[in-house]
């Protein structure tokens, strides 16, 4: 008989790493065609994290996408970076790159002042131009300043980073600050559990995270999209060591014997939705999200089987195997 059921799961989950030396580094280099390089080395593992760094950098100079590249290719070349992990690539490269911005446009209009014959006090910046404040009229751009300076052999270079503070512990009793920054998530499972067979089926699948301002929508969805998949296998498919604990070996080195889902087990529905907030420390208000996308679908899957059917798998993949097991077990 097809017993239908519904869990619910939560997780919070840091921001990158708080014991210190969570640094990372931008730099931004103006081109002839007043066009900009950055650069930094952190792997683009999927996520959108060259597009969400350059629209970042776009928001800090307030000009538009088209006038940026991001060059990750060349550790010799490029500025320093500890690596994606630990949800802080968008949170550590984002607030370097607004550093590197903020940097960049005080060299801009320290040069744009030069080119206008003034003191560099009598500038403003704003939208890829530099203009005298008393007369608005009198402006160079970001092409005019790239195309005078490289000629001149003056580098238009900076860069700038990001470290986040030690968090503070009170030696005495060891209590302390886990995360100055982080996400929040939920996941709601509807399963359909046939108790003859063991088979379990999701058939509806909801999420909604906190992750502080969306920087890229799509992007953070694809994320999403791709931790329901992953959740889904490590709740009723993946497992390396079928025989734990009686044996540790890995006894599932292929696919044919390791079980991935497939498109066939996916739900017939599902649903994403962000919970915006805006935190103080990260990049325009936002928080990491990367690995936090995988956490709750097993748990809910799990609690949604017991409302299903009465018995909980206390170890995942919720197989058809254990699943009968446990109901064998609860009808004696």
């Amino acid at each position: 008989m097809i017993k239908k059921g519904r869990g619910l799961a939560s997780v919070f989950y840091p921001t990158g790493f708080n014991g210190g030396g969570d640094a990372e580094t931008v730099s931004m280099r103006v081109k002839r065609d007043g066009c900009i390089d950055i650069t930094n080395t952190i792997s683009d593992l999927g996520q959108g994290l060259k597009m969400v760094t350059i629209q970042i950098a776009a928001e800090t100079l307030g000009i538009g996408l088209e006038n940026f590249t991001h060059d990750n290719t060349n550790t010799d070349t490029c500025s320093y970076s500890i690596g994606a992990a630990g949800s802080r690539s968008t949170y550590t490269v984002g607030n370097a790159t607004i550093d590197a911005g903020k940097k960049l446009i005080e060299l801009l209009k320290s040069y744009g002042a030069g080119m206008l014959h003034c003191d560099v006090s009598e500038v403003q910046y704003e939208k890829g131009k530099v203009f005298k404040e008393s007369d608005p009229s009198q402006a160079v751009t970001l092409k005019d300043i790239g195309g005078d300076a490289n000629p001149s052999g003056v580098p238009l270079i900076v860069a700038g980073g990001f470290r986040p503070p030690v968090a503070p512990y009170d030696p005495e009793t060891g209590k302390g600050l886990p995360s100055r920054t982080v996400g929040w998530g939920a996941t709601v499972a509807d399963v359909e559990v046939d108790d003859e067979t063991g088979i379990v089926k999701v058939e509806n699948l909801y999420t909604c995270y906190d992750i502080g301002t969306v920087i890229n929508r799509l992007s953070a969805q694809g994320q999403v999209d791709g931790g329901d998949i992953m959740g889904i296998g490590m709740a009723l498919f993946e497992d390396l060591t079928p025989n734990y604990p009686e044996s540790i070996d890995m006894q599932t080195s292929n696919y044919t014997d390791y079980i991935i889902p497939t498109f066939m087990d996916m739900p017939k529905h599902s649903e994403v939705q962000f919970h915006e907030s805006y935190d103080p420390y990260g990049p325009y208000g936002a928080k990491g999200l990367g690995e936090m996308v995988n956490n709750t679908q097993p748990a809910a899957i799990v609690n949604a089987i017991y409302d299903a059917v009465g018995v909980l798998v206390e170890s995942i993949p919720a197989t058809p195997e254990k699943i009968l097991r446990l109901l064998e077990e609860k009808g004696k």
